[in-house]
């Protein structure tokens, strides 16, 4: 693609403000696209993006192979200059231009809501198992395609590398794909040049509110609604508070409810759950008798829903459905272990609304258990739930440990201390224990016969961000069965 195709593609987008158009390197052939000038292969466009961007970074991007840059003002280096009013809108449309519409090779269905995106995500995928070969993640976690996994930042890339994750999974020859979309992603353009199969909503509650973030909860659920005009198909969660809201934003043509009442599209009835799953049959668009969800909580029962909804949109069938969302497991997620009377419960929870609904859970199957909460409030972001958190935990627990979460460029000390004040406003003991395997062996070794120790905020995940780096950690289902099995 030449630089002067790049032009022409922001100028039909309305963002392109002046090129040098004059110069020999206007009609230069581009090979890549970076925004990291730590990493720039030749004939690379780069993309001067943020509000900490230096001037110098352009510079050592030249240096590696650079031969265009695309920036909201002339940064004055001697290569061509393709001048926008947005960059992240830039980034976005050129990765489209140059990549493609990657639902030309396989559906691509995108999952957003405040809690159950990956549990869903694992769900869908799963189902997707039964019907195509390759099957491409964006989660959390992890991008996947088959055995090739690929580095990524935060749960939604930015546009650029986004791009080149799914154009790596039409390399590996994916029939199909799903992805996580964050708000961040939809409020700051990562996804604009994406054409989703299906976008799905799944639920709405305060979160990621705070300064580098979401100013206020509107802010925050307007974001939200940013999925649908990405859209060919929408599916909605009609027993989410907010869904009249988020069908308002939907186009009415080409939208599918969810639920479990009979006014959705598709539904769940003759529910009945258990501590490891729940069983229901499902009616309206798609009709499926007895089907086993063996992941627990009345919630996953809507997260399979919008899986069975999402699947359903993209031609699979009934059969394969159920067969997909008996097998589906999603580590880290309401995970269970029970071992020598004492109940262990890994859990990604980490925001208010996910804490109530794992306290829900615990209530319903453990009414009598004693209950031992360990959790941690995140560094730089999502200062809310230094005060939503222990909100609900305290009132719902009988002992507090607070620990580690990926504390960024913060002291886990000073979020401690945060929080502090939250937690005194409430009788609930409690404990600080800063490394976090150590505080789920204290958590454990706290624990009696009966009691159900809830390990929350990590999941699965097997790293802290610490100062800008993935540091490595045991996990705390691994760090819970080492104390099961080694220290009672």
């Amino acid at each position: 693609m030449t630089l002067k195709k790049i032009a022409e593609i922001l100028a039909e987008r309305k963002i392109l403000l002046k090129t040098d158009e004059n110069t020999e390197g206007f009609l230069s052939r581009i090979e890549n696209l970076s925004c990291d000038s730590r990493v720039i292969p030749k004939n690379t466009l780069f993309f001067a993006k943020g509000v900490n961007f230096k001037r110098e970074y352009l510079v050592s991007a030249i240096e590696k192979g650079a031969i265009a840059y695309v920036a909201e003002k002339d940064l004055e280096v001697d290569i061509p200059l393709v001048l926008v009013s947005d960059v992240r809108k830039a980034m976005s449309f050129v990765a489209r231009g140059f990549y493609g519409d990657m639902t030309d090779f396989y559906p691509l269905v995108g999952l957003t809501g405040t809690k159950g995106k990956t549990s869903t995500l694992y769900m869908l995928r799963s189902i997707f198992n039964e019907k195509f070969g390759k099957v491409g993640i964006i989660s959390t976690n992890e991008a996947r395609c088959g055995e090739k996994t690929w580095q990524k930042t935060g749960t939604t890339p930015e546009a650029l590398e986004l791009f080149s994750i799914l154009n790596g999974f039409r390399e590996e020859k994916a029939e199909a794909a799903i992805m996580e979309v964050s708000s961040q992603a939809l409020k700051y353009d990562r996804v604009n040049g994406l054409t989703f199969s299906v976008g799905a909503f799944l639920n709405l509650a305060p979160d990621h509110i705070s300064p580098t973030e979401h100013s206020s909860f509107e802010d925050y659920k307007e974001s939200k609604k940013m999925i649908f005009p990405l859209c060919r198909k929408c599916a909605v969660n009609l027993d989410d508070p907010y869904a009249e809201e988020f069908l308002a934003a939907a186009p009415s043509e080409n939208t599918v409810t969810f639920g479990t009442s009979s006014a959705a599209d598709i539904y769940a009835y003759n529910i009945s759950e258990d501590k490891f799953g729940a069983t229901f049959s499902v009616k309206g668009m798609i009709e499926i008798e007895n089907l086993r969800l063996n992941m627990p909580g009345r919630f996953n029962i809507l997260n399979a829903l919008c899986a069975i909804t999402c699947a359903h949109a993209v031609g699979v069938g009934a059969d394969e459905i159920k067969s997909g969302i008996e097998k589906a497991v999603a580590a880290g997620r309401l995970e269970v272990v029970e071992r020598n009377g004492i109940t262990v419960l890994v859990d990604y929870a980490h925001n208010k609304s996910s804490f109530e609904a794992v306290f829900d859970y615990v209530d319903k199957f453990y009414p009598d258990a004693k209950k031992i909460m360990l959790f941690g409030c995140i560094g730089n972001r999502a200062l809310d739930r230094r005060i939503d958190l222990p909100k609900v935990a305290c009132p719902n627990s009988d002992f507090i440990v607070m620990t580690t979460d990926d504390p960024g460029t913060e002291e886990p000390e000073d979020i401690f201390r945060e929080v502090e004040p939250e937690l005194k406003k409430f009788s609930t003991p409690y404990v600080f224990i800063k490394d976090r395997a150590e505080a789920v062996g204290f958590a454990i070794d706290k624990a009696e016969k009966g009691d159900i120790v809830i390990l929350a905020g990590k999941g699965g995940e097997t790293t802290q961000m610490v100062k800008g780096k993935a540091e490595p950690y045991i996990g705390d289902m691994k760090a819970a069965e080492a104390k099961l099995t080694f220290g009672q």
